[in-house]
């Protein structure tokens, strides 16, 4: 017969890692967090962990009556294999362009630039792919300035460091506590 584990079962499971991203109290513009860039305007790009996914974030933020700023569902996310397709691509294209040029990220993200009012604006649109493997564009379009989208290309390496960073972190950090976890004695009643 097996002993029972003083352990109980809630225990078994770790507690999710809170998220980088949903920061409930905001920040303000003198308190930027770790891993969050400004690009201008209201555009900041991200780097979050939550549970197992880390993603980068290039999404508009609103500023409340407090000034605390906080995200909003307008913007774009994607893993950092997808980030660093980017960034690559990043070297090779050239735009905002008057030609109507779109790049494709690994069949899942689209940049292109949108004119409006005269004024160049680079697009980004995440295409997915669905269970009955139909495909659509996800309503959230990304629309970044020139001036935001070289900011982006000059932080592009620290972004860059911060997913390799919290990967390599949290990886890390998963396999000592395995590791601890399977050499250390356990009480039994």
């Amino acid at each position: 017969m097996k002993r029972a584990s003083s352990e109980s079962a809630s225990s078994a499971t770790p507690a999710k890692k809170p998220s980088t991203f949903n920061n409930t109290g905001g920040f303000t513009a003198d308190s930027i967090p770790q891993h969050h860039y400004h690009l201008g305007e209201d555009i900041y790009a991200m780097v979050s962990d939550f549970g197992d996914a880390l993603n980068v974030h290039i999404r508009k933020f609103r500023t409340n009556e407090n000034s605390r700023i906080f995200p909003t569902k307008n913007g774009d996310s994607f893993s950092p294999y997808v980030w660093e397709s980017l960034v690559t691509e990043m070297d090779n294209s050239s735009l905002p362009s008057e030609t109507g040029k779109v790049v494709i990220i690994r069949n899942t993200l689209f940049l292109t630039t949108a004119w409006i009012e005269n004024v160049p604006y680079v697009s980004l649109q995440e295409y997915v792919t669905k269970q009955g493997f139909s495909s659509q564009f996800l309503p959230s379009v990304c629309l970044l300035t020139e001036t935001e989208w070289n900011q982006l290309q000059c932080i592009r390496k620290k972004i860059s460091e911060n997913c390799k960073s919290l990967m390599f972190n949290n990886f890390l950090k998963k396999k000592i506590l395995l590791e601890v976890s399977s050499r250390s004695p356990r009480t039994n009643l």
